[in-house]
């Protein structure tokens, strides 16, 4: 499975994301529901053993309702703060995605629930992820 892969499968795992809808990875439709995670890019390093050290810069993107209506707007604010605080539990007890060939280090979130778009009954909210990863051996 590839990082992206893994990152989706460990976000798939939390039970604020509803399985029925889609989780794309670098592909968001136009469903009023749907999620997708992409990688916005990938910082490359080696320690002084030469074992690497990758960075990457994730972003977690959902469209769900938006409108005139005070609460669907509130309930998407409020599942962005909850994933977040969820990836930072995540982090406390060092529960990371499995990824090939790596071993997660550390994981943050960035910009909880910031609106990237919007239209009369949808908006597309994102959260952006780092994942630092150290090769393994």
């Amino acid at each position: 499975m590839s990082i992206i892969g893994s990152v989706r499968a460990w976000l798939r795992e939390c039970p604020l994301i509803d399985r029925h809808n889609r989780f794309n990875t670098g592909y968001l439709g136009n469903l009023s529901t749907e999620y997708s995670v992409s990688v916005a890019g990938v910082q490359h390093s080696c320690d002084i053993t030469g074992m690497g050290i990758d960075e990457y810069n994730l972003v977690f993107q959902a469209r769900l309702p938006y409108g005139v209506a005070l609460q669907e707007n509130l309930s998407a604010a409020e599942l962005f703060g909850e994933l977040s605080r969820w990836i930072m539990a995540q982090e406390r007890a060092h529960k990371y995605p499995a990824l090939p060939g790596y071993e997660c280090t550390r994981i943050t979130t960035a910009n909880s629930g910031m609106i990237t778009q919007a239209g009369a009954d949808t908006a597309v909210y994102q959260l952006q992820i780092k994942l630092i990863a150290e090769e393994s051996n």
